[in-house]
């Protein structure tokens, strides 16, 4: 089974919109929230506070800009048939249990969500509501974590450390090959017939 990571219910939540939330925007227009902050859940209508009912505590910790969004989510709220009522409220009720970077990591992996096929997603978000009650919350807890065999990201080696093969104080003369004699030090041999070369006598 593959399962849903908990971190995109909040992306599920918003791509998976019922057909009532597609229609026009027309109508009665969502409470405006202030420059500085957002709109107090007192301030909202009746019917907002309905549709809003499972954040109604998380409520007054939501920045303006993801109170907004929220709103705009449920406009058609009264509009929709019970049972997809139903469905949303349980979608917000699984998001409010998030934690703040489980739904961090939700708003990050949202543009990757919506990419997914409407079947596959449907799909996705039924395998997770089928999980126990208890495996759910597990999930919800569970921390993303890299793998246990990953490699690690390889350095390069300072300069420092670096090798650099050593460069004789002289090199030989052209046709010889230098190996090393402890016997006789600096005795040349030659490369066509690998015997030591006979020092040329001193001219008269």
């Amino acid at each position: 089974m593959h399962p849903l990571l908990p971190a995109l219910l909040l992306a599920l939540t918003a791509v998976l919109a019922v057909p009532a939330l597609a229609q026009s925007t027309s109508g009665r227009a969502p409470a405006a929230a202030t420059a500085t902050g957002g709109v107090a859940w007192a301030d909202l209508n009746t019917e907002q506070q309905t549709a809003l009912q499972p954040l109604e505590t998380l409520w007054p910790k939501l920045p303006a800009e993801h109170q907004r969004k929220w709103l705009a989510l449920v406009h058609n709220f009264d509009r929709m048939a019970p049972d997809e009522q139903d469905t949303l409220h349980s979608r917000m009720a699984e998001w409010a249990r998030l934690t703040p970077a489980q739904r961090t990591r939700a708003r990050l992996g949202f543009g990757e969500v919506r990419q997914l096929p409407a079947d596959e997603k449907r799909a996705k978000w039924e395998e997770y509501q089928a999980l126990p009650a208890e495996e759910r919350d597990r999930l919800a807890r569970e921390q993303p974590r890299p793998p246990a065999g990953a490699a690690p990201a390889l350095r390069p080696a300072p300069p420092s450390r670096i090798l650099r093969p050593a460069v004789p104080a002289s090199a030989p003369s052209p046709g010889a090959l230098a190996l090393p004699n402890p016997a006789r030090p600096g005795v040349q041999v030659d490369r066509n017939t690998l015997l030591p070369q006979t020092p040329a006598a001193p001219a008269r």
